[in-house]
């Protein structure tokens, strides 16, 4: 007899957001996914604080309290993404992290026991990508469960 514990399908979906024209595109795949899974949907922005990044930094504010500010903002700003992409779907968690954004999303995947990851191709240039490998590409490469990957939109 099978285990109904133990049926396949996708519980734990990840969306990761950078909160280009790319998530948006992607968002509406996620929710449907989750809906028709009866899953939890992970939505997860990670603060780029990569060498790249940190030129923005303001020299005059010390790291903990420009941390504290960057990660409010992020906060405000993934709040009002998923009111907007995820209206009326109500088994949402939230997450903001700070790190390399493939490193950050691949832990995610491990810690949580994500069955899913649904994902837009995220906007960064064209060199980097060349250069080091996007973050779609290498959550593809790395991660322990399957990755839908969603076009943007034309």
């Amino acid at each position: 007899m099978a285990d109904k514990n133990n049926s396949k399908g996708f519980k734990k979906i990840l969306f990761p957001t950078d909160f280009t024209d790319a998530s948006v595109a992607a968002a509406s795949y996620a929710m449907m996914l989750a809906r028709q899974n009866k899953a939890k949907l992970y939505v997860l922005h990670v603060m780029d604080v990569s060498k790249e990044a940190a030129g923005f930094y303001l020299p005059h504010l010390s790291f903990e309290r420009l941390d504290k500010e960057m990660r409010g903002v992020a906060g405000e700003m993934l709040k009002n993404f998923c009111a907007k992409q995820f209206k009326g779907f109500r088994n949402v968690e939230m997450h903001v992290l700070a790190g390399e954004p493939f490193k950050e999303i691949l832990k995610v995947v491990k810690g949580s026991k994500i069955d899913l990851v649904v994902m837009g191709t995220f906007g960064k240039a064209r060199v980097d990508r060349l250069l080091f490998g996007s973050t779609t590409e290498r959550v593809v490469r790395r991660a322990e469960c399957p990755v839908l990957v969603i076009p943007p939109s034309k």
